[in-house]
């Protein structure tokens, strides 16, 4: 692998940085959420060159334009990118979400192919043939572990849920594999954080559902920064004493604003929109830098959260939501 050089992303940066202009702003946003019709809340998006001129969807299908979205902001990156091995790790949960839909369609019988996307690593139709027949030997390790282990776990089981923690390991296993061959400190930090946040969102449900410790531990992710110990260590404490602990990692606001929520509502909504909002907040540091392979990966972290709050405003649309309901879960934006 080409040694990484920031001046190497020259062009490339200026090139992503252009394309910010169309990111989805906090104006955006608002004009989405107040917006009469979902139909009006989707020419918002059309405002913001999606789907690149190609006919308009109706709004029950905003999903459509959604997938469509995010593979161009790949292709986009991929195209200008000098090295593109450092950003495919970020198509690897698209590569297991398309495994979860398969494995969980042939147990129980169904079709998955309208639950597949295509902005993995791998063509949704490869991986199909790939889970199909076993052919773990074509599949990357991390994969072919956790689909063996998702076989197995499943036949004496028959839970679905086993499905989604075990290639969720995986999956992050996957990504902490290729990051450490990448030696990018940037991208490392991401997926840290990643990890960090998932096992905090796990930590809050599963003592929320009273389970002991030994079952948090079951399901707690290698590779982030906060150690299983910390976690184990701080199970039986109230949540916002917990917090203090999360100083360090600069996650202790987080837990402090998602437990009071939690408290108040019983829900964990904020919980999950705080842990989304640190992510985004650790990607925005690209955007102080103006030559690097920063900018690219904010940008491809951008998209990511963009979707998940416009997915998130056309649904609650749709079901006919009002737009303060629909602002509690919206992520923060990138512009």
């Amino acid at each position: 692998m080409k040694k990484y050089k920031s001046t190497d992303y020259l062009f490339a940066s200026a090139n992503i940085k252009g394309k910010e202009k169309y990111l989805l702003s906090h104006e955006k946003v608002e004009k989405m959420l107040e917006s009469k019709t979902p139909e009006d809340a989707l020419k918002v998006l059309y405002e913001l060159n999606y789907g690149d001129g190609m006919e308009e969807v109706a709004a029950r299908d905003f999903e459509t334009l959604l997938q469509i979205e995010h593979a161009k902001a790949y292709d986009n990156v991929m195209s200008v990118a000098p090295q593109k091995e450092y950003f495919v790790v970020f198509r690897y949960p698209s590569d297991y979400h398309n495994v979860k839909a398969l494995l969980k369609a042939e147990f129980m019988g169904t079709d998955a192919t309208e639950l597949l996307t295509e902005t993995g690593s791998i063509p949704s139709e490869t991986l199909a043939d790939l889970v199909r027949n076993r052919n773990y030997l074509a599949m990357r390790p991390e994969m072919a572990r956790g689909i063996r282990e998702v076989i197995d776990t499943f036949g004496t089981s028959q839970d679905p849920q086993s499905v989604d923690l075990i290639l969720d390991k995986a999956c992050y296993a996957d990504m902490n594999k290729t990051v450490a061959k990448l030696n990018n400190a940037f991208i490392k930090g991401y997926v840290s954080l990643l990890i960090d946040t998932t096992n905090l969102k796990s930590f809050v449900r599963a003592r929320g559902m009273e389970k002991s410790w030994d079952f948090f531990s079951k399901i707690f992710i290698d590779g982030g920064s906060i150690s299983e110990r910390t976690f184990i260590a701080g199970y039986e404490e109230p949540l916002e004493q917990f917090a203090d602990k999360l100083t360090a990692y600069g996650l202790e606001d987080v837990l402090t604003e998602g437990a009071a929520m939690l408290k108040e509502t019983g829900r964990y909504t904020a919980l999950e929109k705080l842990c989304d909002n640190a992510i985004l907040d650790y990607a925005k540091d690209a955007k102080y830098i103006a030559i690097g392979i920063q900018p690219l990966v904010g940008y491809l972290v951008a998209k990511e959260y963009e979707i998940k709050t416009a997915r998130i405003i056309m649904a609650g649309k749709l079901a006919g939501l009002s737009p303060d309901r629909i602002r509690e879960r919206v992520r923060d934006t990138y512009v």
